[in-house]
């Protein structure tokens, strides 16, 4: 799928040179990804205002790359920085995934992706790199709107300005995730497309992302990156590729339940200016993670022992998350501190369960059935485990 207009992108990175104040050129593969992305965004977007939306977010991820590219020009020491062994969690929406990664991203001895982190890695002008700044009050300020604004969204996944987040956000600044659908464009011509394109240099381009708000926090100062989100369950190898110490955590949960939530959550975030049917976002999912399940399960099978994987039972892993962080520090070759437990033990105080808003999904308004699901995910093993494994 090929011959996308090409206005509004030329038009975009126009706009992003002129208020970045740099004149840098993109990649012939971005520029095409970028086409695509708008061709998918004005034919999926039946009104001006979620256009503009989508075009506000496109232009500030243009805007970072082209600061980004720039730091990296005037600071070539950034490629220096070491993020080989991140600890990264994987798995479905709704497994305790999310909690999981900010558990462990509120031990100081961890290297956390705030949010403000990721909607801007680049430094606003003016402004000490290792500082929030101005990037914390946008930060806030989006919080604030999905808050007020979708609280259907808010409950299926919290945003906050000052913790941690998926760093799928970094992915989007790439254009070429596969990920990329959850965007605002959930299409099913859009996400064959994005399968299209080669998978590697989107976790090339995050990894030198990562190095570059390590560099910006002061080096590595002996601390792992957290990292997570779903999207990376069908990328082990592109992951050990760029990472190639990483230790992955994966809770499971059943898949009746996940991909309910998954299609929540989607639906959600195409509020309020999207306008697919609930039983189009049902098979947009399944069009989604069969695939990236099977591409998981092929690369287990090719990486063997190469692959140090914990898989864990959510239920087992939330009622004693502070065993369960221990020995996920132990596979990576760390040590929970007493510190580093009593941040931890703080958090989870102050985020009970519910804090943000209860969500409630179901397989029949996506005019899914639980053979359909069974069916679709019968290759895998479905039953989670309820004891910790270890694959190494």
């Amino acid at each position: 799928m090929t011959g996308f207009d090409t206005a509004d992108g030329a038009r975009a990175l126009a706009e992003a040179r002129a208020t970045s104040g740099i004149d840098r050129r993109e990649p012939e593969d971005f520029v095409a990804a970028l086409d695509a992305f708008y061709h998918f965004a004005r034919r999926g977007t039946p009104d001006e205002a979620g256009f503009a939306q989508l075009d506000a977010m496109a232009q500030r991820l243009l805007v970072n790359r082209l600061r980004f590219a720039d730091d990296l020009a005037r600071h070539p020491e950034i490629l220096d920085e070491n993020v080989a062994d991140p600890i990264v969690v994987i798995g479905f929406p709704r497994s305790g995934t999310t909690v999981l990664q900010r558990m462990m991203s509120a031990d100081p001895a961890m290297q956390s992706l705030k949010f403000w982190r990721l909607l801007n890695p680049a430094p606003f002008p003016g402004e000490a790199p290792h500082e929030p700044g101005g990037r914390l009050v946008f930060a806030e300020a989006v919080a604030d709107a999905i808050r007020t604004g979708n609280p259907a969204l808010h409950a299926a996944h919290p945003a906050v300005a000052d913790d941690a987040d998926e760093d799928w956000n970094l992915h989007h600044l790439s254009f070429q995730h596969v990920g990329h659908i959850y965007t605002g464009v959930p299409d099913a011509d859009y996400l064959e497309y994005l399968r299209t394109l080669p998978r590697r240099p989107s976790y090339a381009y995050v990894a030198d992302l990562l190095r570059y708000l390590q560099w910006q926090d002061g080096g590595r100062r002996g601390r792992k990156w957290i990292l997570k989100s779903p999207v990376h369950v069908g990328h082990l190898e592109e992951m050990l590729a760029f990472h190639p110490a990483a230790t992955f955590v994966y809770p499971r949960r059943d898949f009746r339940t996940v991909v309910a939530s998954f299609c929540n959550a989607l639906e959600a975030a195409q509020q309020p200016h999207l306008t697919r049917s609930p039983a189009a976002i049902g098979r947009i999912a399944l069009a989604y993670w069969v695939p990236e399940m099977h591409r998981f399960q092929q690369a287990r099978a090719r990486l063997g022992n190469r692959l140090k994987m914990i898989e864990v039972d959510y239920r087992d892993m939330l009622a004693d998350p502070i065993r369960h962080i221990r020995s996920f520090y132990e596979q990576a070759g760390i040590a929970l501190s007493d510190t580093g437990e009593t941040a931890i033990r703080t958090w989870i105080a102050d985020n009970p369960a519910g804090k943000h808003g209860i969500n409630q999904y179901s397989l029949e308004r996506y005019e899914l059935t639980e053979a359909m699901v069974d069916d679709a995910f019968g290759f895998l093993d479905a039953t989670p485990s309820t004891e910790t494994q270890l694959h190494v």
